[in-house]
C-alpha cells in the first residue's frame, strides 16, 4: 500500500474508474454506495491520504484529496461523494486528543467516518464528558463506518445555547433513519442519524470554533495539515466533486450529440448553431470552475506551508467564494445543457438524467450556498465585515 509523498492520487483514482462505473447504476438503485466501490477505493490507498502518518496514513495536503475526488466523480458520483465527505472527517478527527485518534484510526488507517458537521444536535455537559441527543440530516455513507462525527449546540440547564462542539461517537450508539429518498445523489446513502441521550467521554469532543479554525489545543502535536481551516477545505472538496461530475456529464452529452439527429427533420443535431453555442458556453463555465478549484488548491497548499493558523479573513473568504462560485458555474452549465438534451434524457436509466439529478442535488450542500457567498463577497468589496460562515 503506497504511503509516501510520491503517491499519485489522480493516477490511483483513474485506475479504478471502470470499477466505479460498473457499480454506479446499482448504487443509485439501492440508495447506498456499492461495497465493491468502497473496497476499490481503499485498495488504491486513497482512503488514507488525509490520515495521520503515525497511524499508517500519508498526511498529504487537501489538494491531493480534492484532485482525486474530481477524477473519481468521472466513474461514479455517489462513490466520489461518500469518499470525499467521509475522508474530510478524517481530516477533522486528525485534530482530536490522542486517545480519540487511537480509537478511530487504531484498527485501520482506511476507516470511513460518516456524520454531519452541521450542529443539528444538542450536547449537555456531564461528569467526565457529554450527553448527546438529536437528529442529523444527510449522513452520507452512514452504513459504512464504525465511527461518526457530529456537530451539536451546547445547551445549559435552561436549554439556552452556550456554544458548539463536535463529538466523535461509535456508530453502534447512533440509529440510522432511512430518510434518503431524493432527486439525486441517491447512491450516497445520506440517511438521517439519531442519538438518544448517549454518553461520550471528554476526549471525544472539541469546541467547534477552534477546531475549525485550526488554533485548537488538543494536547497532541499535529502537522500543518490539521491546522488548515475546515470550512475552506471542505467547501473546496465539495466543489471538486461537483466539478468532476459536471465534466463527466458534459463529456457524455457531447459524445451523444455527435450521432444524434432531429426526430422530425432528420437533420444533424451537432450542426445546429444553438447546440454549438450552448456547448461552448457550458464548456467555458466548467473550465472557469476548474480554475477556481485549482486556485483554492494553491491557496490551501500555501497556507499549509505557512502553518500560521488561523487563516486571515480575506483569504478564508476568497476560498469560500471560489468554491461556491465553482459549484454555481457547474450548475448553470448542467442546466443549460440538459435543456437541449431531448426527451430521451428524461428516462430513468439515461446517464444524462442521472447527471442532471446528481448536480442539482449536490449543489444544494449548505457549505457552497451561493446566496451566502454573494453576500460575503459583496460585503468585503464594500469594506464591511465578511459576516458569519467564513
Amino acid at each position: 500500500m503506497p504511503q509516501d509523498a510520491a503517491f499519485n492520487p489522480v493516477a490511483a483514482a483513474e485506475a479504478i474508474l471502470p470499477v466505479l462505473a460498473e457499480h454506479s447504476a446499482e448504487s443509485d438503485l439501492q440508495r447506498h454506495m456499492h461495497p465493491a466501490s468502497l473496497t476499490a477505493i481503499c485498495e488504491t490507498g486513497l482512503s488514507r491520504v488525509l490520515t495521520p502518518k503515525r497511524f499508517g496514513g500519508m498526511e498529504l495536503s487537501p489538494p491531493a484529496h480534492i484532485r482525486s475526488c474530481i477524477t473519481l466523480a468521472h466513474g461514479c458520483s455517489a462513490a466520489a461523494w461518500v469518499h470525499m465527505v467521509c475522508r474530510a472527517r478524517t481530516y477533522v478527527v486528525g485534530r482530536y486528543p490522542e486517545q480519540c485518534q487511537q480509537e478511530v484510526f487504531g484498527e485501520t488507517p482506511d476507516v470511513l467516518i460518516p456524520g454531519t458537521l452541521a450542529p443539528q444536535g444538542q450536547a449537555r455537559k456531564t461528569d467526565g464528558g457529554w450527553r448527546l441527543s438529536g437528529r442529523w440530516q444527510f449522513g452520507s455513507g452512514a452504513k459504512h463506518g464504525p465511527w461518526m462525527l457530529l456537530g451539536a449546540m451546547v445547551v445549559d440547564t435552561d436549554d439556552k445555547p452556550t456554544g458548539a462542539i463536535h463529538a466523535v461517537a461509535p456508530a453502534a450508539d447512533i440509529t440510522i433513519d432511512d430518510t434518503w429518498f431524493t432527486l439525486g445523489m441517491r447512491g450516497t446513502g445520506s440517511k438521517g442519524l439519531v442519538a438518544d441521550d448517549i454518553f461520550g467521554p471528554e476526549y471525544r469532543a472539541m469546541p467547534t470554533r477552534e477546531l475549525f479554525r485550526g488554533d485548537f489545543d488538543s494536547g497532541v502535536e499535529v502537522g500543518p495539515l490539521y491546522r488548515l481551516p475546515v470550512m475552506g477545505a471542505l467547501s473546496t472538496m465539495v466543489a471538486g466533486g461537483v466539478l468532476g461530475m459536471t465534466q463527466r456529464g458534459l463529456g457524455q452529452f457531447v459524445e451523444a450529440t455527435v450521432g444524434r439527429r432531429d426526430a422530425y427533420s432528420g437533420n444533424s443535431k451537432m450542426e445546429k448553431p444553438s447546440v454549438q453555442m450552448r456547448i461552448a458556453e457550458a464548456l467555458g463555465e466548467v473550465e472557469c470552475a476548474a480554475l477556481l478549484v485549482e486556485k483554492n488548491c494553491i491557496l490551501l497548499d500555501d497556507a499549509m506551508a505557512e502553518n500560521k493558523p488561523p487563516l486571515g479573513t480575506v483569504r478564508a473568504a476568497q476560498i469560500r467564494w471560489n468554491a461556491a462560485y465553482a459549484v454555481e458555474l457547474c450548475l448553470r452549465a448542467t442546466n443549460r445543457i440538459y435543456a437541449i438534451a431531448g426527451a430521451g434524457a428524461t428516462r430513468d436509466g439515461d446517464p444524462l438524467q442521472r447527471w442532471y439529478r446528481d448536480i442539482n442535488t449536490a449543489s444544494h450542500h449548505a457549505i457552497c450556498d451561493f446566496d451566502g457567498a454573494l453576500l460575503m463577497k459583496g460585503r468585503l468589496a464594500l469594506g464591511l465585515s465578511a459576516g458569519t460562515g467564513v
